[in-house]
């Protein structure tokens, strides 16, 4: 009974914790930042959440806790459409992490070549880009700098795999998101013109988000990579 009420307890402040973060996120300015070159993009802080329980808990629990998150964020501040926006990204997002919290440096290596292949469509579609556009290429190629840099680091073994795990999820919620609006908007242009730029900034800020994560396993003494995420 001991272990069933920490288990609760935990997933409870988990529940919580990704809600405020979710609500920090709404509170950054990030498309402004942009310059609206994409809306609706936010920085996924409340993804280092879902990465902890994809790590230390097992795969149920990340599956209700990613459920617990959407639901309770779309009714709390969003809505319907924005719960099934969420809810698309959130499992193809999960799927992911899950399929490769072992192979981290795969989740790297494909999220560099998916970036690389963004900026490239940007650069057919506009071979001089100015303005916000100029800006998302640069910054979509920083991350693809940053993609290659994790996956050189895992494969080294200079990091721990969580960024890796961290950029491919948070590519995945865009694309999962990206797919849903074509489908419940009837607009499959947005893959065209909406993903390319949501890949590239997915891979910048699941960058961000798995240094972030990583940063907070070291600072408790806790290693991932390890059966129960032993203490290092």
């Amino acid at each position: 009974m001991h272990t069933v009420t920490q288990k609760v307890a935990r997933f409870g402040l988990l529940t919580a914790l990704a809600l405020v973060l979710g609500l920090l996120d709404r509170a950054i300015p990030l498309t402004a930042l942009l310059g609206g070159a994409a809306p609706g993009i936010k920085l996924g802080l409340a993804n280092t959440v879902l990465l902890y329980a994809v790590y230390l808990m097992d795969w149920q629990s990340a599956v209700f806790l990613m459920l617990a998150k959407v639901v309770l964020s779309g009714f709390l501040f969003g809505s319907l459409t924005a719960i099934l926006y969420s809810l698309s990204g959130g499992i193809l997002s999960l799927l992911i992490m899950l399929a490769i919290r072992k192979k981290p440096d795969r989740g790297a290596l494909a999220a560099f070549i998916l970036a690389a292949a963004a900026d490239a469509v940007l650069l057919a579609q506009n071979p001089h880009p100015r303005g916000q556009r100029l800006w998302t290429v640069i910054l979509i190629a920083a991350a693809c700098i940053a993609c290659l840099a994790a996956w050189i680091g895992i494969r080294k073994g200079k990091i721990r795999g969580v960024p890796g795990t961290s950029i491919a999820g948070a590519m995945a919620h865009n694309i999962g998101q990206v797919l849903a609006a074509s489908a419940v908007l009837r607009t499959p242009q947005l893959m065209t013109t909406y993903l390319p730029v949501l890949i590239g900034v997915g891979a910048a800020v699941g960058s961000l988000t798995g240094i972030v994560a990583e940063r907070v396993f070291r600072a408790l003494h806790i290693n991932p990579e390890k059966p129960g995420g032993r203490k290092t």
